[in-house]
């Protein structure tokens, strides 16, 4: 049997693994195919394209981005996106601000209450990767608040904590569009362990989403089991990943988490439909 996984984070976004380390598991763990899905930046599609053609590892460059609704948030995959695209690329830009504004407000939150941030350690943790609530809460334990990242999200930094702030992204019917005028294919990302979100997936079809992530660490076999009815009855497609963080999370999952490579094969089929026009 052959695998894939098509939802990993490397540390240009907010995972811990380098695309050489990245590629490296992947291809020690016998997957055939990867698509590196950075949070809100392509900064590592073409060093992570390199590896994998070197390894002769199946690769689709991706993105995930984080987006905007009424309820809260939802995240898109774009797979096949050209990352050069300008749109795409005004679009990195601004979400870029809005994270790094984001976290400097939580970390001036943070000290409001008592608790001691240093926004310029926070910044250094990140190192140039696109900043997030991860490098937030990985200062955290490393300043002895909280023992670990989860329980920093869980008190402080995720959905209801004390200091948790929305940020400002596209909605998703744009990031949709700008993922379709950069050549790929958008997809509604984890929609299992994401508030309202199985909800809102026939929403998500009339914007044009392509398809649904199905396979998933979170989704129990009921959630797989209606992702995957929705998308038959809607004739749309069906993606799977690990959404590894590296180490920063715990259990990397990379590897562990396989998803069947008929999945990377279908998806690559759909692409080759799309640009044929």
């Amino acid at each position: 049997m052959k695998y894939c996984d098509l939802h990993i984070h490397s540390n240009a976004s907010d995972g811990t693994f380098t695309p050489a380390q990245i590629v490296e598991r992947a291809w020690n763990f016998r997957l055939r195919g990867i698509a590196l899905t950075d949070h809100d930046t392509v900064s590592a599609i073409a060093e992570t394209e390199v590896l994998c053609a070197e390894r002769g590892l199946g690769y689709i460059p991706a993105i995930e981005i984080s987006t905007s609704t009424l309820d809260g948030r939802m995240h898109i995959l774009g797979y096949f996106i050209d990352r050069n695209n300008t749109r795409l690329l005004e679009l990195i830009g601004k979400m870029a601000d809005s994270r790094n504004n984001r976290i400097a407000r939580m970390c001036e939150r943070l000290n409001e209450i008592g608790v001691p941030c240093d926004i310029d350690e926070v910044r250094r943790i990140a190192d140039g990767a696109s900043i997030g609530r991860p490098h937030l809460a990985e200062h955290m334990v490393n300043r002895g608040v909280v023992k670990d990242v989860r329980e920093a999200f869980r008190y402080y930094l995720a959905e209801g904590g004390k200091v948790y702030i929305l940020k400002s992204s596209p909605s998703p019917e744009e990031a949709i569009g700008i993922i379709h005028g950069a050549g790929g294919i958008a997809i509604a990302a984890h929609p299992g362990v994401t508030g309202g979100m199985m909800e809102a997936l026939p929403k998500l079809v009339e914007m044009g989403i392509d398809g649904f992530e199905a396979y998933y660490p979170g989704h129990d076999h009921e959630t797989t089991s209606t992702i995957l009815k929705l998308a038959k009855d809607t004739d749309l497609l069906v993606t799977g990943g690990s959404d590894c963080h590296g180490l920063r999370r715990g259990d990397p999952l990379l590897g562990v988490f396989k998803v069947k490579f008929e999945v990377f094969e279908r998806l690559t089929e759909a692409w080759a439909i799309k640009r044929r026009g």
